[in-house]
């Protein structure tokens, strides 16, 4: 592709945008030999081959996103030989990937001139740095924005219906958006409401709760209402969850509870 100085910008979210879809072809036609990459994770790689290989490794676990929102600026710098690109968007994981993730990123971008045109001599990519968690080098955690972006998802879809818990908590009433609800846990005479942003511990026993659940919980066994609308994946002898996080399943009841999740599952998105 040929880069110029008047659409260097939209050039530039080009090239991020098909990266982001898992395709580097736009990428590697636009990088120098001597490029330097850094970016997330404090990742740094020099040289043109290097960069592709490091690429190759991380495209065979990075799932395809979608970029949006994008705001992107041309910076001066005084040489006619040299173009900067300063960006930000939001990205969330596609619905091909198997997870939900979202997340706001920062890009840099600088070209300079060569026998055969512009080309990318340096790029940084960023995320904002309280979003990262423990060794992650992508924040693959559920975080603010994702939390958001789960809210949009149940928006959209109507799985929540509107749907509220009342619950007594800490001496006075509060009520719950069941959308927002993982799952429930029992907890003697009260019980601990597993949100996507938080815990909360409410002085309502889980049976005061049950009939007030939309058709979309599921009760695992006397300790745990799951709800199906986060259910990623079942198999001996556990529930996991979109956020990665695990539910143990009765050993004897393991395959009707498999059976019953999986048709609750379809008919919620049409497919039963």
């Amino acid at each position: 592709m040929e880069l110029i100085k008047e659409t260097i910008c939209d050039d530039t979210l080009y090239i991020l945008r098909e990266y982001y879809h898992l395709n580097t072809e736009p990428l590697y036609a636009a990088i120098s030999d001597d490029c330097v990459w850094l970016s997330i994770g404090n990742l740094l790689v020099s040289g043109a081959a290097a960069i592709k290989e490091q690429l190759r490794t991380g495209l065979d676990v990075m799932p395809p996103f979608e970029l949006e929102d994008p705001v992107f600026r041309r910076i001066e710098t005084g040489s006619d030989g040299q173009l900067m690109v300063l960006g930000e968007y939001i990205l969330y994981a596609s619905e091909k990937a198997d997870l939900i993730c979202t997340v706001k990123q920062r890009a840099t971008f600088c070209y300079r001139k060569e026998k055969e045109g512009f080309r990318l001599y340096h790029m940084h990519v960023s995320n904002e740095y309280n979003e990262l968690v423990g060794d992650e080098v992508f924040p693959v955690q559920i975080t603010h924005r994702t939390y958001q972006y789960v809210q949009q998802l149940l928006r959209e879809s109507r799985k929540n219906n509107n749907c509220r818990l009342t619950v007594k908590e800490n001496g006075a009433v509060s009520f719950i958006e069941t959308g927002m609800l993982q799952y429930i846990q029992a907890l003697e005479r009260e019980s601990i409401l597993h949100m996507v942003n938080e815990k909360r511990q409410i002085q309502t026993s889980i049976k005061e709760l049950e009939p007030e659940l939309p058709s979309c919980f599921y009760r695992l066994h006397r300790s745990y209402f799951v709800n199906c609308n986060y259910v990623e994946k079942i198999e001996r002898y556990k529930l996991t969850l979109i956020t990665g996080e695990e539910l143990p399943i009765p050993k004897m009841r393991y395959m009707q509870i498999r059976n019953d999740i999986t048709e609750m599952i379809q008919r919620n998105s049409g497919r039963g």
